[in-house]
């Protein structure tokens, strides 16, 4: 009986420490005038799993279609188990030619370890704080140069984050902009209908750093598309590579994506697994409705 009340007095001891001022200030090393989002380190392989996100790999075409889809997301990772809801939408302007497509996390639950919480920085007054919204993001797509099509497909797409997010005191977003642009292509493999498909472009995003306000990464990603009439199939690897050293900037993940079409209904079923700088295994399922 001693035993179990010393064990509930240490339990109850440790909690109280977790939730106070002291300890935050304590574990950032806190100079006692800097707002604490200034210690928020708003990198890749310090934040929750959908805060910087790798871009999909293009294939070079653009969807002409116009569509809907939902999905449910499953993060796994030591110290830190995320689900969220992700939205997607897609609209297309000209046939073949300019698109537009969006996609935001409308709802994300999440639990973290006491260690990954102080490794993360996280606030005091958010420490119990389990959920959160996030971003939007909006991409507009391009076809180039669509005379080259027999021997290779190319798009351009720019991309736009917008900080509507929730949870920078838990570390879960950036509660800033970012954007990016990359170049996709999809070459032929033979008379099969297996692709070559890749990127690669540029990707920024904004920080709360004072010597860094903007963290500049080369966007890159190659992997193979099997396209048939009634599914698609994706495995690639993908990532970009920030310029600060030993700065958790580098994520890089590999990817294996299905979708299969079931007249205006697809269903869509995703694998990612975190190499480096994101140590995430996700798991993505969900439907995707054509309304035209």
């Amino acid at each position: 009986m001693k035993l179990i009340s010393i064990a509930l007095a240490v339990l109850i001891v440790n909690a109280a420490k977790a939730q106070t001022h002291d300890w935050w200030a304590a574990n950032v090393g806190w100079d006692g005038v800097s707002h604490w989002s200034r210690y928020i380190i708003t990198q890749p392989a310090y934040l929750g799993p959908n805060a910087l996100p790798i871009p999909r790999v293009g294939n070079g075409r653009i969807d002409s279609s116009v569509s809907i889809g939902v999905t449910g997301n499953f993060h796994f990772s030591k110290g830190d188990q995320t689900q969220n809801l992700t939205v997607y939408a897609n609209y297309c302007l000209v046939k073949d030619v300019i698109s537009f497509d969006l996609s935001w996390i409308p709802y994300e639950r999440f639990k973290m370890s006491h260690a990954i919480k102080e490794r993360r920085h996280i606030f005091h007054h958010f420490y119990y704080d389990d959920h959160a919204t996030g971003d939007i993001h909006l991409n507009t797509n391009i076809r180039l140069l669509k005379k080259w099509s027999k021997t290779i497909d190319l798009a351009l797409r720019v991309g736009y984050r917008f900080p509507t997010a929730s949870g920078l005191g838990t570390a879960r977003y950036t509660d800033g902009p970012g954007y990016y642009f990359d170049i996709s292509f999809g070459k032929p493999l033979g008379n099969t209908m297996l692709k070559w498909i890749g990127m690669a472009g540029f990707y920024a995003w904004q920080l709360i750093d004072i010597s860094h306000r903007q963290n500049d990464a080369f966007l890159f990603g190659t992997g193979l598309e099997l396209n048939g009439r009634a599914m698609k199939v994706q495995l690639y690897t993908a990532g970009y590579l920030g310029y600060m050293e030993n700065g958790g900037d580098k994520p890089i993940v590999l990817r294996t994506s299905i979708e299969k079409k079931l007249k205006r209904t697809s269903v869509l079923f995703n694998l990612q697994q975190g190499l480096h700088d994101y140590k995430f295994s996700s798991v993505e399922v969900g439907l995707k409705y054509t309304v035209r």
